[in-house]
């Protein structure tokens, strides 16, 4: 009887102490988690740079004018924010730029080997002056259309006009993030070179 006892008092009392040791250790477990995850975030690696050491056939890195260069914004009629372009000495977004070195060499995106060479999202580029414009055509190794970047002003705002290969304008990229949103619904098409 006295054994019935002590076990109806002992058992509770064991209860409450394995509850309370469960609950100590949930309680440092989110602890130990934070620091895990703050822990796995500083180990992610950084952005990867743009490799400007790459070689490709008949190609060479090249210059990009400095007229084009810097970060240029652009939004359109269903957004109400600006997107930026960075142009760098050697980059236009996160394509590295070349020139082609013997005019006699031919793309061709059929090519099985050349897909194999030239993939990868680098550009190659030519620069020509028109009416007093720059003009900067950019197309990926193995795409049939350029897109043309071409120097002016709208409004007041120095831009850049985009165009594709025939030189048909469809879009500008402004300096200020405003005038980006600003002239976003209107048609660019209505301009003339």
């Amino acid at each position: 009887m006295k054994k019935k006892i002590l076990t109806l008092l002992l058992t509770p009392l064991l209860l409450l102490s394995a509850c309370s040791s469960q609950t100590n250790t949930n309680k440092s477990q989110p602890a130990k988690t934070k620091q895990v995850a703050k822990k796995k975030k500083k180990a992610l690696p950084k952005e990867a740079k743009l490799k400007l050491n790459k070689k490709y056939p008949g190609f060479k890195l090249t210059t990009i004018p400095t007229v084009f260069r810097g970060t240029w914004y652009r939004s359109d009629e269903f957004s109400k924010t600006a997107r930026p372009l960075t142009i760098t000495q050697h980059t236009i977004g996160d394509s590295v730029v070349y020139k082609k070195t013997n005019p006699n060499f031919k793309l061709d995106h059929n090519s099985e080997t050349q897909n194999k060479t030239y993939a990868g999202g680098d550009s190659m580029i030519t620069v020509e002056n028109r009416n007093g414009q720059n003009w900067l055509h950019v197309r990926e190794f193995l795409d049939t259309v350029d897109i043309i970047y071409i120097t002016g002003t709208f409004k007041g705002q120095p831009c850049l006009y985009l165009a594709y290969s025939a030189g048909d304008i469809h879009s500008a990229l402004f300096k200020n993030k405003k005038a980006a949103i600003k002239y976003r619904k209107y048609d660019f098409s209505k301009i003339k070179n």
